[in-house]
């Protein structure tokens, strides 16, 4: 019987325990210079000597003896009497203590003449004006930059001493087939340890990726075994759950103790944290948002407290665009997309799950509901730790409703352009609730062409607006078959053989209605189904029309002006755009513009 999880442990308990189990390893390592960007200094780094090392020239000129340019004026100019030609970067040679610069010269029977008196110490770089010798350059605990590598060289340091600590990550699961393997059916790509490696490696430490471990407990163990002894931390991808193949439990609670099993976090709740010789293993889910939640939440927490702290991030303070629920006692974790609508920074969700990737591709930060929380109200102020800088901010259009694919392609063209198209699921309802709210840029709505599906399902709640429909595409629906169709058949697309689309189905029911097919259907469902004109053509099968689908953006009119919001307007209507739209079989009605309509 696979173990269920006794309780749920806070994410701060959780987190504490952590640290008082297992202590900083300590270590450093001694790495060349050049292989120490990202790399935290174990110990603090001093200059090996002056830079510069004499006094040099700041700029090309003659290098003079400041007594004697006394009195230089524009009315009564000096010749230089004692003088060395020097360059920039050359040692002055005594007994000279100024620099006049060659274009303050100018050259009169051979000899250079100046205007202007020249001060001690004038354009000349001091010795050790930049770093003395023995001058601390770098603290202990500094992550190195690229840009801190020029100057650790220039003052004589070319090895340093680094915190090390190594991670050793052990993907399990017989599902799981390597990266460039294409996936059979009930197959997954290992791609949890690649982004493992890729986050960790950016903290500063050293990584093992291990080969994939099927789901048998014995080779599960020896494969913890082994890393347990490489490694200061190991990390098991997957298994950490409770069904009948997760065996990560079982098989480090044989080897160990189990510090927690499971902590009160969305997403992430399955992870697994046992002592093993002294070292963690941190079992973390195998969907991939959760284990994104474990690696930040838990395994950062983790390197920091042993001396490896996250890399830098911002945070910026705006309202939320709409309610959030959650549940009380739960550290939530939500990805959305920020973006600036008339002078207010909106936060707008994405949809929550520990499989969906793209809700984290597509934001542009996350919220953190914390567990004292029952939900956060629309409107509310929030605050948003960013994943982008902040300037794209101001460069990101926020666009709700149906989730086109051809969306992207439109966020392809406008990124040209320097904008930042982010399109946040909803019904077309929801949409232009949003855009009633004034919380995005534009509203996606996918809408029936028939005389009043514009007016009910869009001006009938913004009755005071003056708003822009650009199309953007166009679908033909239909239905289609390899056999003609017989009554029980069609009746069959009423229940069995329903389109997803809610458009699709509203221009069933309707042509079922017109063709007087009865509503309750008969006998097995027929090979019948309901597609685009596309789908049926590549099918070879019969299609038959029912209407057609219209996908608008839909902006108020104050905003087109803007010059995020015209770029997407003009990416919509460009030639590169129909063109694609052409290729798919979608693209909007020949003469179809953008236009104003008003309640």
């Amino acid at each position: 019987m696979p173990r269920r999880y006794l309780n749920l442990t806070p994410l701060s308990e959780a987190l504490a325990m952590m640290r008082r189990e297992f202590p900083s390893p300590g270590r450093a390592e001694t790495v060349p210079l050049a292989e120490a960007v990202g790399r935290v200094t174990a110990e603090p780094l001093y200059a090996g000597y002056s830079v510069p090392v004499a006094d040099i020239a700041k700029f090309d000129g003659y290098a003079v003896k400041s007594g004697e340019t006394r009195g230089a004026q524009d009315q009564r100019p000096l010749p230089l009497a004692g003088y060395a030609r020097v360059n920039t970067g050359e040692v002055i040679p005594p007994p000279f203590d100024a620099v006049v610069m060659i274009e303050d010269t100018w050259d009169e029977g051979g000899i250079p003449r100046i205007r202007k008196s020249a001060a001690p110490g004038q354009n000349i770089r001091r010795t050790g004006e930049d770093v003395r010798a023995g001058e601390l350059v770098l603290p202990k605990g500094h992550r190195v930059r690229p840009f801190d590598i020029g100057a650790l060289a220039t003052y004589g340091i070319t090895r340093l001493a680094v915190r090390s600590v190594r991670v050793g990550i052990v993907p399990t699961g017989s599902d799981l087939v390597p990266l460039g393997t294409a996936p059979g059916p009930g197959q997954t790509i290992e791609t949890n340890t690649l982004m493992a490696e890729a986050y960790l490696t950016g903290i500063g430490v050293t990584c093992r990726r291990y080969g994939i471990v099927p789901d048998e407990p014995e080779l599960i163990r020896e494969a913890v075994g082994t890393a347990v002894a490489e490694n200061d931390l190991v990390i098991l991808s997957a298994g950490s759950s409770a069904g009948t193949r997760d065996f990560s439990r079982d098989v480090v609670e044989a080897l160990g103790e189990i510090v927690f099993h499971g902590i009160a976090v969305r997403p992430g709740k399955p992870v697994l944290l046992a002592n093993v010789g002294g070292k963690p293993v941190l079992g973390m889910p195998g969907y991939p948002v959760a284990a994104q939640t474990v690696l930040r939440e838990v395994a950062g927490n983790l390197l920091a407290w042993w001396g490896l702290p996250p890399l830098p991030f911002e945070e910026m303070d705006v309202r939320l665009s709409r309610r959030l629920a959650s549940d009380l006692g739960f550290d939530e974790f939500v990805p959305v997309s920020v973006g600036r609508v008339d002078g207010i920074c909106w936060a707008t969700p994405h949809p929550r799950g520990g499989g969906i990737q793209m809700a984290v591709v597509r934001a542009n930060g996350y919220l953190h509901i914390p567990a004292a929380r029952e939900g956060i109200e629309a409107g509310e102020a929030v605050r948003v730790r960013l994943t982008v800088p902040p300037a794209s901010v101001a460069r990101t259009l926020v666009c709700v409703g149906r989730r086109d694919p051809v969306l992207g392609e439109l966020g392809n063209l406008l990124a040209e352009t320097g904008y930042h198209l982010h399109c946040c699921n909803a019904s077309t309802v929801g949409a232009v609730l949003a855009l009633r709210a004034k919380t995005c840029h534009a509203a996606t709505v996918a809408l029936p062409e028939t005389a009043s599906a514009w007016s009910d399902q869009v001006l009938r709640y913004l009755p005071d607006a003056r708003l822009l429909r650009v199309p953007v595409a166009r679908t033909e629906f239909g239905v289609a078959s390899a056999d003609p169709p017989d009554a029980g058949s069609l009746a069959s697309l009423r229940d069995a053989n329903r389109p997803r689309s809610p458009v699709a189905q509203f221009l069933l029911d309707a042509w079922l209605d017109r063709e007087g097919i009865d509503a309750s259907p008969s006998g097995e469902p027929g090979d019948v189904r309901v597609c685009s004109a596309r789908e049926a053509r590549e099918a070879g099968l019969r299609f038959t029309s029912i209407g057609y689908e219209s996908c608008d953006l839909v902006i108020p009119e104050e905003l087109a002006a803007g010059e995020g919001v015209a770029a997407l307007i003009e990416a919509a209507r460009s030639p590169g755009f129909r063109a694609y739209l052409r290729a798919i079989g979608r693209d909007p009605r020949d003469g179809d513009v953008p236009a104003v309509f008003s309640a």
